[in-house]
């Protein structure tokens, strides 16, 4: 197929008779490429609404629906607006090539993928200086009750989170607060254990027979519920999602969340909430 491409320069016209002065800048960039991949041989042109199915490296798309030029660039398996990086709005991040924008429409962010030096990984970051802000954030509630004898971690039903980081460089900030009651005059005690998936993470140093754990109580909760709260800015280095969740264990007896040891029906015994947050804090 030949094309007959009049350049806008030196004063020539298009080969329409159009004004040359109508968007000169689309007109010259589709002209060089059409010049580059169709003069060069091998590569095509298709003028359709939607994207030709099995394209060649340098191939040119004109999606008729809204005027714009497309180049398939194989190394990342994608269409490449050819007037240079477009800008996705959307709510989920598109496929990416370097230098394209992404504005998610769910919060405003704007964010550019890039390609890190050497081309080990590739990622959408912030298109502007971010660090420190917060980009998302989850909590979970727990209104119910539980209870457990048991003298391993075991997971408190309901009370954990999940979250997938937008950047491999994020951090994740993790704030919890548990309302435990115990039975009448313990001596036991119950501990409670921050979890990044099955791994333990805030928790202190174990020193021969002592537990690690994040909080504990001691017994004897049994007309009154203690508060436990913590809060931990983990660094977990993934893009991948994450679920992050409260284990407790009792050295003796059986403990409780959002109730008393006794519980009983009465207004003068409470039932309260327990809740874990997740913050992803930009790196």
């Amino acid at each position: 197929m030949a094309i007959s491409i009049d350049r806008l320069s030196g004063g020539n016209t298009p080969a329409d008779g159009s004004d040359p002065r109508t968007f000169p800048a689309i007109w010259n960039a589709t002209a060089a490429l059409l010049e580059a991949n169709v003069g060069a041989g091998g590569a095509s042109v298709t003028v359709s609404e939607t994207a030709p199915t099995d394209p060649a490296d340098g191939d040119l798309w004109w999606d008729s629906g809204d005027g714009e030029m497309y180049l398939w660039y194989d190394a990342d398996s994608v269409w490449v607006s050819a007037a240079g990086p477009s800008v996705a709005v959307q709510s989920t991040a598109p496929t990416g090539y370097e230098g394209q924008l992404w504005l998610d429409d769910t919060d405003g962010s704007m964010y550019v993928y890039y390609t890190d030096p050497g081309g080990g990984s590739s990622s959408w970051i912030g298109a502007v200086s971010r660090s420190g802000g917060i980009l998302q954030v989850v909590s979970t509630t727990k209104t119910d009750t539980f209870s457990t004898a048991s003298t391993s971690f075991t997971d408190i039903t309901g009370l954990s989170a999940s979250i997938t980081p937008r950047s491999t460089s994020s951090k994740i900030l993790v704030a919890y607060n548990v309302q435990t009651g115990g039975p009448v005059h313990s001596t036991g005690q119950t501990m409670l254990r921050l979890m990044r998936d099955a791994t333990p993470i805030a928790v202190g140093t174990s020193v021969s027979n002592r537990t690690a754990t994040t909080t504990g109580m001691s017994g004897n909760q049994a007309y009154t519920m203690e508060s436990n709260s913590a809060s931990f800015l983990d660094s977990p280095a993934t893009a991948s999602s994450l679920t992050y969740k409260v284990q407790q264990r009792n050295t003796t007896g059986t403990f409780y969340v959002n109730r008393t040891g006794t519980d009983t029906d009465s207004s003068t015994y409470s039932r309260s909430v327990s809740t874990i947050t997740l913050m992803e804090v930009a790196g």
